[in-house]
Protein backbone atom coordinates (compact mmCIF):
# COMPACT_ATOMS: atom_id res chain seq x y z
CA UNK A 1 0.00 0.00 0.00
CA UNK A 2 1.29 3.46 -0.75
CA UNK A 3 -0.03 4.79 2.46
CA UNK A 4 1.94 2.47 4.87
CA UNK A 5 5.38 2.52 6.84
CA UNK A 6 7.62 0.37 8.56
CA UNK A 7 6.50 -0.18 11.78
CA UNK A 8 8.20 0.82 15.05
CA UNK A 9 9.43 4.05 13.56
CA UNK A 10 8.54 7.37 15.09
CA UNK A 11 5.66 9.88 13.84
CA UNK A 12 4.92 12.77 16.33
CA UNK A 13 2.03 15.73 16.01
CA UNK A 14 0.85 18.48 18.15
CA UNK A 15 1.36 19.16 20.61
CA UNK A 16 3.74 15.75 21.76
CA UNK A 17 5.91 16.78 18.96
CA UNK A 18 6.47 20.07 20.99
CA UNK A 19 6.62 18.47 23.73
CA UNK A 20 9.34 16.81 22.71
CA UNK A 21 11.45 19.43 21.16
CA UNK A 22 11.29 21.46 24.14
CA UNK A 23 12.15 18.60 26.65
CA UNK A 24 15.26 17.61 24.48
CA UNK A 25 16.43 21.88 24.35
CA UNK A 26 16.09 22.01 28.26
CA UNK A 27 17.70 18.86 28.61
CA UNK A 28 20.89 19.93 26.60
CA UNK A 29 20.84 23.13 27.66
CA UNK A 30 21.43 21.75 31.27
CA UNK A 31 24.00 19.40 30.56
CA UNK A 32 26.17 22.44 28.49
CA UNK A 33 25.48 24.48 31.70
CA UNK A 34 27.27 21.42 33.72
CA UNK A 35 30.54 21.37 32.07
CA UNK A 36 29.29 18.49 29.57
CA UNK A 37 29.87 19.63 25.64
CA UNK A 38 27.73 18.31 22.63
CA UNK A 39 28.74 15.92 20.42
CA UNK A 40 27.27 14.86 17.06
CA UNK A 41 27.99 11.10 15.85
CA UNK A 42 27.58 9.37 12.75
CA UNK A 43 24.75 7.88 11.61
CA UNK A 44 26.32 4.41 10.44
CA UNK A 45 29.21 2.87 11.82
CA UNK A 46 31.51 -0.69 10.33
CA UNK A 47 30.43 -3.06 11.80
CA UNK A 48 33.51 -4.40 12.77
CA UNK A 49 35.09 -1.63 14.44
CA UNK A 50 31.99 -1.94 17.09
CA UNK A 51 30.50 -5.31 17.19
CA UNK A 52 32.70 -6.56 19.75
CA UNK A 53 32.16 -4.13 22.37
CA UNK A 54 28.00 -4.27 21.52
CA UNK A 55 25.83 -5.17 24.46
CA UNK A 56 25.43 -8.81 23.52
CA UNK A 57 21.44 -8.73 22.73
CA UNK A 58 21.97 -5.72 20.59
CA UNK A 59 24.19 -7.96 18.48
CA UNK A 60 20.73 -9.36 16.51
CA UNK A 61 19.08 -6.20 16.28
CA UNK A 62 21.54 -4.19 13.49
CA UNK A 63 20.33 -2.83 10.58
CA UNK A 64 22.82 -3.36 8.10
CA UNK A 65 23.51 -2.11 4.62
CA UNK A 66 27.07 -2.43 2.56
CA UNK A 67 29.25 0.47 1.84
CA UNK A 68 29.75 0.34 -2.40
CA UNK A 69 32.95 2.40 -1.72
CA UNK A 70 34.52 0.04 0.83
CA UNK A 71 32.68 -3.33 0.26
CA UNK A 72 32.20 -3.39 4.55
CA UNK A 73 29.36 -3.87 6.34
CA UNK A 74 27.87 -0.05 7.74
CA UNK A 75 24.93 -0.72 10.56
CA UNK A 76 22.91 1.95 11.84
CA UNK A 77 23.48 3.68 15.26
CA UNK A 78 22.34 0.91 17.62
CA UNK A 79 24.07 2.24 20.76
CA UNK A 80 25.39 5.55 20.73
CA UNK A 81 27.46 4.38 23.72
CA UNK A 82 30.03 3.25 21.42
CA UNK A 83 30.37 5.26 18.89
CA UNK A 84 30.68 8.10 21.57
CA UNK A 85 33.60 5.76 23.25
CA UNK A 86 35.56 5.46 19.46
CA UNK A 87 35.50 9.14 19.00
CA UNK A 88 36.99 9.73 22.70
CA UNK A 89 39.31 6.83 21.92
CA UNK A 90 40.41 8.31 18.16
CA UNK A 91 40.37 11.65 18.90
CA UNK A 92 43.11 11.48 22.17
CA UNK A 93 41.17 13.86 24.49
CA UNK A 94 43.03 14.34 27.90
CA UNK A 95 41.00 13.35 30.38
CA UNK A 96 38.25 13.58 32.34
CA UNK A 97 36.03 14.33 28.80
CA UNK A 98 32.11 15.08 29.68
CA UNK A 99 30.01 14.99 26.63
CA UNK A 100 26.08 15.03 25.93
CA UNK A 101 24.07 14.45 22.87
CA UNK A 102 20.80 13.83 21.29
CA UNK A 103 20.18 11.55 18.27
CA UNK A 104 18.29 8.75 17.14
CA UNK A 105 18.86 5.17 17.69
CA UNK A 106 17.72 2.17 15.11
CA UNK A 107 17.04 -1.68 16.38
CA UNK A 108 15.60 -3.84 14.22
CA UNK A 109 13.59 -5.76 16.88
CA UNK A 110 11.11 -7.93 16.02
CA UNK A 111 7.65 -7.03 14.76
CA UNK A 112 5.08 -6.87 17.38
CA UNK A 113 7.22 -7.02 20.25
CA UNK A 114 5.98 -3.94 21.51
CA UNK A 115 9.48 -1.79 21.13
CA UNK A 116 10.34 0.67 18.78
CA UNK A 117 12.76 0.01 15.77
CA UNK A 118 13.64 4.04 15.76
CA UNK A 119 13.53 5.91 18.90
CA UNK A 120 15.31 9.25 19.79
CA UNK A 121 17.62 9.57 22.67
CA UNK A 122 19.56 11.90 25.13
CA UNK A 123 21.86 11.24 27.96
CA UNK A 124 25.90 12.21 29.46
CA UNK A 125 29.05 10.27 29.19
CA UNK A 126 31.76 10.69 31.40
CA UNK A 127 35.01 9.53 30.67
CA UNK A 128 38.29 9.25 32.84
CA UNK A 129 37.46 8.95 36.61
CA UNK A 130 37.72 5.81 38.32
CA UNK A 131 36.50 6.96 41.89
CA UNK A 132 33.10 6.89 43.09
CA UNK A 133 32.84 10.89 42.54
CA UNK A 134 32.24 10.37 38.75
CA UNK A 135 29.13 7.90 39.71
CA UNK A 136 27.53 10.79 42.04
CA UNK A 137 28.15 13.31 39.33
CA UNK A 138 26.06 11.38 37.00
CA UNK A 139 23.69 9.91 39.52
CA UNK A 140 23.31 13.97 40.55
CA UNK A 141 23.31 15.32 37.38
CA UNK A 142 20.50 12.64 36.51
CA UNK A 143 18.38 13.74 39.29
CA UNK A 144 18.62 17.11 38.66
CA UNK A 145 17.33 16.65 34.62
CA UNK A 146 14.34 15.03 35.89
CA UNK A 147 13.66 17.98 38.10
CA UNK A 148 14.55 20.62 35.94
CA UNK A 149 11.41 19.51 33.39
CA UNK A 150 8.64 19.10 36.85
CA UNK A 151 9.57 15.76 37.82
CA UNK A 152 10.03 15.32 41.33
CA UNK A 153 8.06 11.69 42.45
CA UNK A 154 11.29 9.90 41.96
CA UNK A 155 12.30 6.50 43.04
CA UNK A 156 16.04 5.80 42.21
CA UNK A 157 17.14 1.78 42.12
CA UNK A 158 20.88 1.38 42.94
CA UNK A 159 22.97 -1.86 42.17
CA UNK A 160 26.70 -3.26 41.60
CA UNK A 161 27.21 -5.24 38.86
CA UNK A 162 30.53 -6.06 41.07
CA UNK A 163 28.75 -7.74 43.90
CA UNK A 164 28.52 -11.37 42.71
CA UNK A 165 32.11 -10.56 41.37
CA UNK A 166 33.49 -9.73 44.30
CA UNK A 167 31.69 -12.94 45.73
CA UNK A 168 32.96 -15.34 43.66
CA UNK A 169 36.49 -13.90 44.10
CA UNK A 170 35.97 -14.36 47.79
CA UNK A 171 34.89 -17.57 47.86
CA UNK A 172 37.09 -18.75 44.98
CA UNK A 173 34.48 -20.15 42.47
CA UNK A 174 36.51 -20.08 39.48
CA UNK A 175 35.16 -22.48 37.33
CA UNK A 176 34.06 -20.06 34.25
CA UNK A 177 31.11 -22.47 32.92
CA UNK A 178 29.78 -22.35 36.41
CA UNK A 179 30.08 -18.96 37.16
CA UNK A 180 28.32 -18.55 33.95
CA UNK A 181 25.51 -20.69 34.77
CA UNK A 182 24.75 -19.25 38.39
CA UNK A 183 24.62 -15.77 37.33
CA UNK A 184 22.09 -16.35 34.59
CA UNK A 185 20.06 -17.52 37.07
CA UNK A 186 21.02 -14.68 38.90
CA UNK A 187 20.01 -12.35 36.31
CA UNK A 188 16.18 -14.15 36.61
CA UNK A 189 16.27 -13.48 40.40
CA UNK A 190 15.73 -17.26 41.12
CA UNK A 191 17.62 -17.80 44.55
CA UNK A 192 15.51 -21.23 45.38
CA UNK A 193 17.08 -22.70 42.01
CA UNK A 194 20.25 -21.81 43.20
CA UNK A 195 20.46 -23.15 46.53
CA UNK A 196 18.73 -26.52 44.77
CA UNK A 197 21.07 -26.31 42.26
CA UNK A 198 24.81 -25.65 43.44
CA UNK A 199 24.34 -26.69 47.30
CA UNK A 200 27.49 -27.92 46.49
CA UNK A 201 28.67 -24.05 46.84
CA UNK A 202 30.62 -22.86 50.04
CA UNK A 203 27.93 -22.13 52.28
CA UNK A 204 29.08 -18.85 53.31
CA UNK A 205 28.78 -17.96 49.84
CA UNK A 206 24.91 -19.50 49.46
CA UNK A 207 24.20 -17.82 52.92
CA UNK A 208 25.68 -14.36 51.40
CA UNK A 209 23.54 -15.12 48.38
CA UNK A 210 20.53 -15.08 50.74
CA UNK A 211 21.39 -12.03 52.81
CA UNK A 212 21.51 -9.99 49.58
CA UNK A 213 18.17 -10.89 48.94
CA UNK A 214 16.92 -10.12 51.97
CA UNK A 215 18.62 -6.53 51.97
CA UNK A 216 17.31 -5.81 48.98
CA UNK A 217 14.67 -2.95 49.34
CA UNK A 218 13.80 0.30 49.82
CA UNK A 219 16.61 1.67 51.87
CA UNK A 220 16.42 1.97 55.63
CA UNK A 221 19.52 3.43 56.46
CA UNK A 222 23.17 2.60 56.37
CA UNK A 223 23.98 0.98 59.53
CA UNK A 224 21.17 -1.78 58.61
CA UNK A 225 23.82 -3.21 55.97
CA UNK A 226 26.81 -3.67 57.98
CA UNK A 227 26.73 -7.42 57.29
CA UNK A 228 27.13 -7.14 54.02
CA UNK A 229 29.32 -4.21 53.46
CA UNK A 230 31.86 -6.32 52.36
CA UNK A 231 30.91 -6.71 48.96
CA UNK A 232 28.37 -4.02 48.92
CA UNK A 233 30.27 -1.13 50.04
CA UNK A 234 29.55 1.16 47.03
CA UNK A 235 26.05 0.86 46.17
CA UNK A 236 25.35 1.16 50.57
CA UNK A 237 27.76 5.03 50.45
CA UNK A 238 25.86 6.16 47.30
CA UNK A 239 22.78 5.39 48.54
CA UNK A 240 23.54 7.05 52.12
CA UNK A 241 24.74 9.74 50.20
CA UNK A 242 21.78 10.34 48.06
CA UNK A 243 19.41 10.00 50.70
CA UNK A 244 20.95 12.58 52.44
CA UNK A 245 20.79 14.74 49.54
CA UNK A 246 17.51 14.05 48.18
CA UNK A 247 15.10 13.82 51.00
CA UNK A 248 12.09 13.26 49.31
CA UNK A 249 13.66 10.73 46.96
CA UNK A 250 12.81 7.12 47.30
CA UNK A 251 15.87 4.59 47.32
CA UNK A 252 15.60 1.05 46.33
CA UNK A 253 18.74 -0.66 47.08
CA UNK A 254 19.01 -3.55 44.89
CA UNK A 255 21.52 -5.98 45.95
CA UNK A 256 20.68 -8.75 44.23
CA UNK A 257 20.86 -7.58 41.06
CA UNK A 258 23.07 -9.50 38.42
CA UNK A 259 23.05 -8.16 34.60
CA UNK A 260 23.76 -11.00 32.23
CA UNK A 261 25.01 -10.76 29.44
CA UNK A 262 27.01 -7.85 31.42
CA UNK A 263 26.94 -4.59 29.85
CA UNK A 264 27.58 -2.61 33.15
CA UNK A 265 31.08 -3.18 35.08
CA UNK A 266 30.32 -1.67 38.34
CA UNK A 267 27.75 0.67 39.88
CA UNK A 268 24.48 0.86 37.85
CA UNK A 269 21.04 2.97 38.38
CA UNK A 270 17.69 3.54 37.13
CA UNK A 271 15.38 6.31 38.18
CA UNK A 272 11.57 5.88 38.12
CA UNK A 273 8.60 7.99 38.50
CA UNK A 274 5.42 6.64 39.24
CA UNK A 275 6.34 3.25 38.01
CA UNK A 276 7.94 4.47 34.96
CA UNK A 277 11.58 3.74 34.68
CA UNK A 278 12.82 7.05 32.45
CA UNK A 279 17.01 7.47 33.12
CA UNK A 280 19.00 4.15 33.00
CA UNK A 281 22.81 4.67 33.45
CA UNK A 282 26.32 3.47 34.82
CA UNK A 283 29.55 2.09 34.83
CA UNK A 284 30.76 0.68 31.30
CA UNK A 285 34.16 1.46 31.00
CA UNK A 286 35.02 -2.42 30.09
CA UNK A 287 33.31 -1.44 26.96
CA UNK A 288 36.24 0.66 25.69
CA UNK A 289 38.87 -2.71 25.95
CA UNK A 290 37.65 -3.69 22.27
CA UNK A 291 38.62 0.08 20.95
CA UNK A 292 42.28 -0.70 22.46
CA UNK A 293 42.26 1.30 25.42
CA UNK A 294 40.67 1.50 28.91
CA UNK A 295 38.92 4.60 30.36
CA UNK A 296 36.77 4.43 33.29
CA UNK A 297 33.55 5.78 32.11
CA UNK A 298 29.87 5.86 33.31
CA UNK A 299 26.63 8.01 31.91
CA UNK A 300 23.07 7.74 31.61
CA UNK A 301 20.69 7.52 28.76
CA UNK A 302 16.94 8.94 28.59
CA UNK A 303 14.75 7.50 25.66
CA UNK A 304 13.44 11.29 24.78
CA UNK A 305 10.04 9.46 23.28
CA UNK A 306 9.31 7.49 26.43
CA UNK A 307 9.62 10.47 28.56
CA UNK A 308 7.87 12.80 26.09
CA UNK A 309 4.90 10.25 26.55
CA UNK A 310 4.80 10.66 29.93
CA UNK A 311 5.34 14.39 30.59
CA UNK A 312 2.20 14.49 28.27
CA UNK A 313 0.17 12.10 30.10
CA UNK A 314 0.92 14.18 33.35
CA UNK A 315 -0.40 16.73 32.12
CA UNK A 316 -3.36 15.61 31.39
CA UNK A 317 -4.07 14.05 34.82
Amino acid sequence: MKNSIPSGVVQFFEPISSIRRQTENRLMELFVKKGYKEIVTSLFSYENTIFDGLFEPLKTQLFKIIDKNSGQTMVLRADITMQITQAIIMGNFDMPVRVCYADNIYRDVEEHSAQKREFRQTGVELFGIKNESADREVMELAISALKEIGINDLCIRISDTYIFEQLFKEYKIEDRAKINKIKEILNKRNLDLILKQFADLPKEFLDTLILLNKKSGYFLGGYQYNDIRFVAEKAISLAESLKSQYEDAQIFLDLFYCEYPMYHHGLVFEIFSNDTSLVVGGRYGNVTKPFGKYIPATGFAINLDELTYFLFNKEKR
